[in-house]
């Protein structure tokens, strides 16, 4: 009988550790997604399908570490498979502004996006157009020492969907043959 309890808390133990993972760490009381690619492309590859995404804004190239902002990004939940309503408000109805780092290193590179702002797309009653929250204010509690329950369900799903969407420099960007 205590095997079997220690399995079961063992096995939600390792269940419950990998649900917080999705990419998500928090680092000096900041949410700080980072996620690590292979590629066999170059620097100037990279750098050449980072400028074509139109996402990432004032790369700069520092030897082996590009740095890049990201403005007005609307996260993807349609594409993850939600819909508005069945998606958190602060979701749905807000742009993401963050700064990225993207270090590189042979055959792989690792990105880093943080400093997560969200900006409200439109006014409606709770909050009026522009407005700016930190990720935080929504994934993070205990004096932002641990995410939050709630946070870990859908909405890391959706903005972890997101942010591996477009950090993945690896995928063929489709041609426009006009």
């Amino acid at each position: 009988m205590k095997i079997l309890l220690a399995f079961i808390l063992s096995s939600f133990c390792i269940l419950n550790a990998y649900a917080q993972t999705d990419n998500f760490n928090i680092e000096n009381g900041q949410v700080v997604w980072q996620k690590v690619f292979n590629t066999d492309q170059s620097k100037e590859e990279l750098i050449n399908k980072i400028q074509r995404t139109g996402i990432f804004q004032n790369l700069s190239d520092n030897g082996d570490i590009l740095t890049a902002e990201i403005q007005q990004l609307s996260l993807d939940f349609i594409g993850f498979g939600e819909t508005e309503f069945s998606t958190p408000i602060y979701i749905a109805r807000n742009y993401v502004n963050a700064f990225t780092l993207i270090e590189l290193r042979e055959e792989r590179y690792r990105v880093t996006i943080k400093n997560i702002m969200l900006t409200q797309k439109y006014e409606d009653a709770l909050s009026k157009e522009g407005e700016v929250t930190a990720l935080e204010v929504y994934a993070l509690r205990k004096r932002n020492t641990e995410f939050k329950p709630g946070f870990l369900k859908l909405p890391s799903k959706i903005i972890n969907y997101t942010f591996q969407n477009i950090a993945d420099f690896t995928l063929e960007l489709e041609e426009d043959d006009w």
